[in-house]
């Protein structure tokens, strides 16, 4: 009987760390839009939220040239157990948002790992999505590495709208929305 429970308590500390590989760290700032909705014939209003990552999700799907990798930064210790185990990952991010009133961003990218889509979510279930658009060659979503392969993904991602001369001469975001960085293990 001891034996079973030493199995059964060895077994349980090992699951934790399990879990807790398929989780990552973010840290940085920036603002994610939200939308009010106004009286019947009123446009809604925008409000920016304030968003700091703490932890990141990453993982793939597809494979060959149809194959994305997708790195989800939150605010609020994510259930990845459950996102992993769910058939539409998109949906089961934004009934999170919703339910448990967590923010996110969620970055999608394509087989040759260019920005494909920006997503978002205020903490209130409603997910918006953004197109990669370029002004003076800066990019609205800037992703980049410093470790990138199956297993591990590290590196920054930079959101912003418009291009505006920088204090150091460079194009800047006249409106920069988000300044991340990212170190998380690759989910199964």
């Amino acid at each position: 009987m001891t034996h079973r429970i030493a199995v059964a308590l060895l077994l349980s500390f090992a699951a934790g760390p399990l879990a807790a590989q398929e989780l990552g760290t973010a840290a940085g700032k920036g603002t994610i839009e939200k939308l009010i909705p106004g009286a019947a014939g009123v446009e809604p209003k925008r409000e920016q939220v304030n968003f700091s990552p703490r932890f990141a999700y990453a993982y793939a799907e597809g494979s060959g040239p149809s194959r994305s990798t997708w790195i989800v930064l939150t605010e609020r210790q994510p259930p990845a157990k459950a996102w992993a185990a769910a058939r539409d990952r998109a949906q089961a991010r934004a009934s999170w948002c919703g339910t448990e009133k967590a923010s996110f961003v969620a970055l999608k990218l394509d087989s040759q790992w260019a920005v494909d889509l920006y997503f978002h979510c205020p903490g209130d279930g409603a997910v918006s999505t953004e197109m990669l658009s370029t002004w003076n060659g800066l990019p609205s979503v800037d992703v980049t590495f410093q470790i990138r392969d199956e297993h591990h993904l590290k590196g920054t991602l930079r959101t912003g709208q418009g291009s505006c001369p920088g204090a150091d001469g460079k194009q800047a975001y006249c409106t920069p929305t988000g300044d991340f960085t990212f170190d998380v293990p690759m989910s199964r």
